[in-house]
């Protein structure tokens, strides 16, 4: 999958000037960059959520078969997490999955009710049992702790070796593995797309 020559402006502000880009297939690819520097955005883009992705994106698949989460999903608070795992199985379909130990424990809690680490780490789920050709994820593991993070990032993986791609932001690196592909965006006009390893040994992370 890759973008050609891309440009995107809000109002005044250039976000991306002419630009190239290019993601793995079933591999992890990770979009870093500092605040501000256009990162949701480009999720955005790539899943289309405006239906005005141009003929410029090459290879990726249609919004419908995107599991996209963003920084701002929610559910009825009044919901509890069982609740939900059985809207999201009856809605998109899904015979059967294993809820992790982390999901049994808060299986008769509100959504309401759970902590904002508790309520990421269960969305970051919800989106990983879908059947989709394209997992994005923007900062899935924000507020998440270690040991949870590691997690999510393990359930990642699992999609990658069912043979999906995952496309994350995130500003952390410990999750990283020198083979993945990282989308390091520097400025408008300046965009790394290479492994990490070699990414890092340009840059000063």
């Amino acid at each position: 999958m890759k973008i050609e020559n891309f440009s995107y402006t809000y109002g005044t502000r250039t976000i991306f000037d002419q630009v190239d880009l290019y993601f793995e297939d079933c591999q992890l690819n990770f979009i870093l960059g500092e605040n501000g520097v256009g990162k949701s955005t480009l999720l955005d883009c790539i899943a289309d959520v405006d239906g005005k992705r141009g003929n410029n994106f090459i290879g990726f698949p249609k919004p419908n078969e995107i599991a996209y989460l963003s920084q701002g999903n929610n559910f009825n608070f009044e919901l509890t997490v069982q609740d939900i795992l059985q809207f999201m199985k009856q809605l998109h379909g899904i015979i059967s999955f294993k809820v992790p130990v982390v999901i049994k424990k808060i299986l008769h809690v509100k959504f309401g009710n759970l902590s904002g680490g508790e309520r990421r780490i269960l969305l970051v789920f919800i989106n990983t049992i879908i059947d989709k050709d394209l997992y994005i994820f923007d900062e899935p593991e924000s507020g998440v702790d270690l040991k949870h993070a590691q997690e999510i990032f393990d359930w990642f993986r699992e999609l990658t070796e069912q043979g999906k791609t995952v496309i994350i932001t995130t500003h952390k690196l410990d999750n990283i593995y020198d083979t993945d592909n990282v989308i390091y965006l520097k400025n408008p006009r300046e965009v790394l797309s290479d492994s990490y390893l070699k990414v890092k040994s340009r840059m000063a992370f």
